[in-house]
């Protein structure tokens, strides 16, 4: 089953309304503070992460440091990271856009043994960062 990992600048509460809604089918959402000493570095918490997870994230620079991108590859990480646009929206409408690609965002896990992608606020397909 697929763990999600909310990191850091993500709300905590998505976490929970997505975990209340994914853990019926065997999933699970997690905020990483609720994992993890708020101090780690994500370097760090990638590396305790493996095939099984999506980190789900707003830090879109993130996707361009050469040592957490690596991270993510080789840990076998599948990230998610909210457009801009997405970014802009209130809580729920972040929530609902990740809630409408849940199914999209399972299926690349299943397929993909690792990658970055962006998480856009509408219903088209990922982007590959």
């Amino acid at each position: 089953m697929v763990k999600v990992l909310f990191d850091h600048n993500m709300p905590p509460c998505i976490a929970k309304a997505l975990n209340e809604l994914i853990n019926i089918d065997g999933h699970s959402a997690f905020a990483l503070r609720d994992l993890f000493p708020t101090n780690i570095s994500d370097i760090e918490y990638f590396d305790k992460l493996g095939r099984d997870w999506i980190v789900i994230s707003k830090d879109l620079k993130n996707s361009r440091k050469k040592a957490e991108r690596a991270a993510i590859l080789n840990n076998q990480v599948i990230a998610f990271y909210l457009s801009p646009a997405l970014q802009k929206k209130k809580i729920g409408q972040q929530a609902a856009a990740i809630l409408w690609h849940w199914d999209k965002m399972l299926a690349q896990r299943s397929l993909m043994r690792n990658g970055l992608f962006q998480l856009p606020e509408n219903k088209s397909q990922f982007r590959a960062l």
